[in-house]
């Protein structure tokens, strides 16, 4: 058995995985699922574990995951991006988000008090999930800082970061990455596994269990 760990991104919480847990769960795995945790906070819980884990990132905390894995590579067996941004060093969101022209994501983002909230996030978010689904997660989300509180940046190498096996999870109906960035950003940095989904960008609440297979399935790699 093996334990994941799962990160959520911007405006979620961890409430956002209770489902995909369940399933893992299921499975007779651990999971953990950190609250809206600061990468130290992530690399600490990490740390603290018996054996390497799965981490897995959603969205915006693709990023926080690849800077776990440079700062304690040996305490993760793989890195797992779910129409995450996985960016090498010098790249920001805006970098690659400029050319989504699949994303509708920055024509809802409203800016209030240096906050940043979505606007009809059933739309953007959570598209494909019912409407039930989508009516409470919105209801679940936070605003977020226009900068977000944090240490310093971490630079990812080779030695470290790029020693961890890398496997991305494509959402092929995403509103909010679009699939050509999601493809572009795999293609840059290469995972030995791509999954594809024809999900939005939430797969962890409008398709479970589907994701959980996929996470399942990751337990049969070894690792580097």
């Amino acid at each position: 058995m093996h334990i994941y760990v799962l990160v959520n991104a911007h405006w979620h919480g961890a409430w956002c995985w209770d489902l995909t847990a369940t399933a893992l769960r299921r499975a007779g795995h651990t999971i953990l699922t950190p609250d809206r945790a600061t990468v130290e906070e992530i690399r600490d819980l990490v740390v603290a574990q018996p054996e390497p884990v799965i981490l897995v990132g959603h969205s915006s905390s693709g990023m926080q995951i690849s800077a776990v894995a440079e700062l304690a590579p040996q305490h993760v067996r793989t890195l797992v991006y779910i129409a995450a941004f996985l960016l090498p060093n010098g790249v920001l969101p805006p970098d690659v988000m400029r050319d989504d022209t699949e994303s509708v994501l920055r024509d809802h983002l409203v800016l209030d008090n240096d906050q940043l909230t979505v606007s009809e996030p059933e739309k953007v978010l959570f598209e494909d999930c019912s409407p039930e689904v989508a009516s409470w997660a919105s209801a679940h989300l936070v605003p977020e800082p226009v900068i977000p509180l944090g240490g310093p940046e971490v630079l990812l190498t080779d030695q470290n970061f790029g020693r961890v096996p890398r496997v991305y999870i494509e959402c092929l109906n995403d509103r909010a990455l679009g699939i050509t960035t999601q493809r572009r950003m795999h293609a840059a940095l290469p995972c030995s596994q791509v999954y594809s989904l024809p999900s939005g960008h939430s797969p962890f609440l409008s398709m479970p269990d589907r994701l959980a297979v996929c996470l399942l399935d990751l337990t049969s790699q070894p690792r580097s």
